[in-house]
């Protein structure tokens, strides 16, 4: 039997679209779990990079001595440690804060990277004027000093800078 067409019927009730906010609880740990990748990424690149820097440094110091014991000449010393200092120094500092530096500014950069105060005070102020001196006035054992406190200097670079 067929039901009276007067019977009050709701027409079809469709349910609400589903709605993009708030995210299912596994988007969240999605994005959590991207976030911590990334910062492990981060940190697992500068952890790797600095034992480099800190190799590049005692090899670049080492080539330095190793010149001088061939040519023996204290100017041309003086220049290249300077040289090498610079690079070590930029490596681990921001480029634009330090490449321009002398005098006492250059000399503080120097002392900071000095975990251990191997290179002694006056050491590192010597190191900011004699290259820039004519004919610098430097002995031979002030010489030997300064190789050795530069050669324990590169052992001691820290692993992890927080300016780099």
């Amino acid at each position: 039997m067929n039901p009276p067409d007067s019977l009050p019927l709701r027409d079809i009730h469709l349910p609400e679209s589903v709605s993009w906010w708030p995210p299912a609880w596994g988007w969240w740990l999605s994005a959590i779990l991207l976030i911590v990748i990334m910062l492990l990424i981060r940190w697992l690149i500068k952890s790797l990079r600095k034992p480099v820097l800190r190799k590049r440094a005692i090899a670049e110091i080492n080539a330095v001595i190793k010149g001088y014991q061939q040519h023996a000449d204290k100017e041309i010393l003086l220049q290249q440690i300077s040289i090498a200092l610079r690079r070590i120094v930029i490596s681990y500092r921001n480029r634009p804060e330090v490449a321009g530096l002398t005098g006492e500014h250059w000399a503080q950069e120097i002392f900071q990277l000095d975990r251990k105060k191997v290179l002694s005070i006056e050491m590192i102020s010597m190191l900011s004027c004699w290259p820039y001196q004519d004919k610098p006035q430097i002995s031979d054992q002030d010489v030997e000093l300064l190789m050795e406190q530069l050669q324990n200097w590169t052992q001691f670079l820290p692993r992890d800078e927080a300016h780099a």
